[in-house]
């Protein structure tokens, strides 16, 4: 019987947070019963505040947690690591950059913006890049450090194990899930011809705003067609999280469609909510060039409709040959796209389908028993 624990001290939101309520959601219990004494959670309160409750679960925050990122740094620097050894045998980094002499660890790599460089060229803000290079360090470290190390991806294997020395460490490849709420039927395309200024052809696109999401290209995109006389419309959701980027993208919609008649931009909307968009929507487009696994493209093909997307990798691992792929920096390879899913409703119906079979194997389910399995047999192994 071991003691797991999860450092989940720098989970501050988003991606970090679903991950973590969702694997602890799904655990199976009877499963681990005669492996797994306990699980602990390190984190601030925020934090632990949305992961459910288990019987074998501590949920334990400190003072330094819920303050600013000095305390915190100092706290992770020379208080943390005693209090790790007193309740775990086996520490699980869930954001992949715990430092600390605790052994055995297993690291998770999530962030792609760590080790993509052609970003840090776009970003040209100093600050930013500086604290994405103090991030690789540290995911650095900690990687040298750990004993396993678990990926989402096998493209950030591939990519990470350029870049570092993996030699040595066990490494496995679990996929994060879907929710069941985004999983639907086929829709059944229309032909374009069936839509009009009144009632257009609703393109959605999810993502955060930052330089790699490319909104406003996707935007001029969408301009062009309209001029062409197809009747789209773009709804955009997503919360600014890079301020020159939601400047460009102000700008792009002010130059585009200055009233807002057919680019609808709503800005941050409740994770619980966004499901209700994708119901409503007649096609769907993605157009980031840097994830580790694209969460929001495999919510996506659990929708049952079609899609248009970014052909930069991972996303053609995930979708295959089941979307119309285009250059993010191009525009014009986007209004192809676009144009081309647009006028082919029943080659739609039937990626659609292949999208939602694809979709069934990420399931919370099955990344919540692989994860505790690779712990447990990390610490066995050590």
């Amino acid at each position: 019987m071991i003691r797991i624990g999860i450092d989940a001290t720098n989970v501050g939101g988003g991606g970090g947070i679903t991950h973590l309520k969702e694997i602890i959601s799904h655990y199976d219990k009877n499963k681990f019963e005669d492996k797994i004494e306990s699980i602990t959670i390190f984190a601030s309160k925020k934090v632990l505040d949305s992961v459910p409750e288990l019987s074998n679960l501590n949920k334990i925050t400190f003072p330094e947690l819920n303050k600013g990122l000095l305390s915190r740094v100092i706290f992770q620097l020379t208080k943390y690591d005693k209090y790790i050894y007193k309740t775990c045998d086996v520490l699980l980094s869930i954001t992949g950059d715990y430092v600390g002499k605790f052994k055995p660890v297993v690291g998770m790599s999530r962030n792609m913006l760590l080790y993509e460089r052609d970003i840090w060229k776009e970003i040209k803000q100093p600050k930013e890049v500086i604290r994405f290079w103090l991030n690789f360090q540290k995911q650095k470290k900690s990687f040298a450090n750990s004993k396993g190390i678990i990926f989402i991806s096998q493209y950030a294997q591939n990519y990470v194990s350029k870049q570092l020395n993996l030699t040595g460490k066990d490494i496995s490849i679990i996929h994060h899930g879907v929710s069941n709420r985004f999983a639907g039927e086929v829709k059944k395309h229309k032909n374009i011809s069936e839509y009009s200024l009144e009632n257009p052809y609703k393109l959605l696109y999810v993502s955060p705003v930052h330089v790699y999401k490319h909104q406003w290209n996707v935007i001029e995109a969408v301009g062009l067609l309209r001029k062409k006389g197809f009747p789209i419309e773009l709804q955009l959701i997503g919360n600014i999280i890079f301020k020159p980027s939601g400047d460009k993208l102000k700008k792009a919609i002010q130059e585009v469609d200055s009233k807002q008649e057919f680019i609808k931009y709503f800005g941050y909307v409740d994770y619980n909510e966004i499901d209700m968009f994708y119901k409503q929507a007649d096609g769907l487009i993605f157009a980031s060039t840097c994830e580790n696994m694209p969460n929001t493209l495999i919510e996506c093909m659990s929708s049952g409709v079609a899609i248009a997307c970014s052909d930069k990798q991972p996303m053609p691992e995930f979708l295959k040959e089941n979307g119309y792929y285009f250059n993010s920096y191009d525009v014009n390879s986007i209004c192809e796209a676009i144009k081309k899913m647009i006028t082919h409703p029943k080659e739609n119906d039937i990626l659609a389908l292949k999208n939602l079979e694809e979709a069934k194997k990420y399931n919370w389910s099955e990344t919540s028993r692989k994860t505790f399995e690779f712990l447990v047999n990390t610490y066995s192994q050590s």
